[in-house]
C-alpha cells in the first residue's frame, strides 16, 4: 500500500469526526482498499458486551450474527486471543465448523479478520469477507495490517469527539434543568444542582437523565 494510497484513506476516514459515520466509512474503505475483500464489517466491544457496528451488506451482518449465535468463528478468535484470522475455505475450516457451513450456505467462502489497535487490545475486529475460495491472497494479508493502523487512528479520533460532544449535550442539559428549577422554586444556582444530584443517587439514575426529565416537564419531588 502506497503512501499516497494511504493519505487518501486517512483523509476519507478523517472526513467527518462522528464515530458511527467513522466505522461504516472504515468498512467501506476496506472493500475498495484490501484485495478480494467484497464485503466487510467491524465488531466492537462495548463494556461486556461486543456489537456489529458497521457492516457493508446484509450478507456480511448475517455472518456476523452467526458467530454470536453460535458462539464461534474468526471475528470472536480476533477479539479473545489472535490478532489475525484466515479462512481459506469455508467448507473446510475445522476451527470453527458450525459457523463455517452455515457461512458457506450464505455464500461466503473465506475470511480475513485482524484487529485494528484501537485505543486497548481486543476492542474491535475487522472483518473482511470474499466470495472466493482462497479470496486473500498474501498481497492482502499484507495490506490488511497496514490498513488497519490508520483506521484505528481515525476510529480513535472519532469516538474522543463523539465522547466530548456528548459530555457537552449533557452538561447543557443540566444547566437548562438547573434554571428551570431555580425559576420554579426559586432556588440557587447550586441548590438546584444540588437537588438534581440527590434525586440521582436515590433514583441510581444518570445525572442528565433527571436533567432531561425535568426539561420534558416532569418533576422533582426532591425540589419541592
Amino acid at each position: 500500500m502506497h503512501n499516497d494510497q494511504l493519505a487518501r484513506i486517512v483523509e476519507a476516514l478523517s472526513r467527518e469526526p462522528e464515530e458511527d459515520y467513522t466505522l461504516q466509512q472504515v468498512v467501506t474503505e476496506a472493500v475498495k482498499n484490501i484485495p478480494g475483500c467484497t464485503m466487510c464489517s467491524v465488531f466492537l466491544r462495548r463494556g461486556s458486551s461486543v456489537e456489529i457496528a458497521a457492516s457493508t451488506d446484509p450478507t456480511a451482518k448475517r455472518v456476523d450474527e452467526l458467530q454470536f449465535e453460535m458462539d464461534q468463528g474468526p471475528c470472536l478468535s480476533v477479539l479473545s486471543e489472535q490478532e489475525i484470522a484466515l479462512v481459506r475455505d469455508t467448507q473446510n475450516e475445522p476451527r470453527w465448523p458450525l459457523w463455517a457451513g452455515s457461512a458457506s450456505e450464505l455464500g461466503l467462502r473465506s475470511s480475513l479478520s485482524v484487529r485494528p489497535d484501537y485505543s486497548a487490545p481486543r476492542l474491535a475486529s475487522l472483518n473482511m469477507y470474499s466470495d472466493s475460495v482462497d479470496g486473500f491472497a498474501r498481497d492482502a494479508i499484507d495490506r490488511a495490517p497496514v490498513y488497519a493502523r490508520p483506521a484505528s487512528v481515525s476510529l480513535g479520533l472519532a469516538r474522543e469527539i463523539t465522547g466530548l460532544r456528548s459530555a457537552l449535550q449533557n452538561r447543557l442539559v443540566i444547566g437548562a434543568a438547573q434554571g428551570i428549577l431555580m425559576e420554579r422554586y426559586g432556588l440557587s444556582l447550586n441548590r438546584a444542582f444540588e437537588v438534581l444530584r440527590r434525586r440521582s443517587n436515590e433514583t441510581n439514575t444518570k445525572l442528565y437523565e433527571v436533567a432531561q426529565t425535568v426539561l420534558d416537564g416532569g418533576d422533582v419531588p426532591a425540589a419541592s
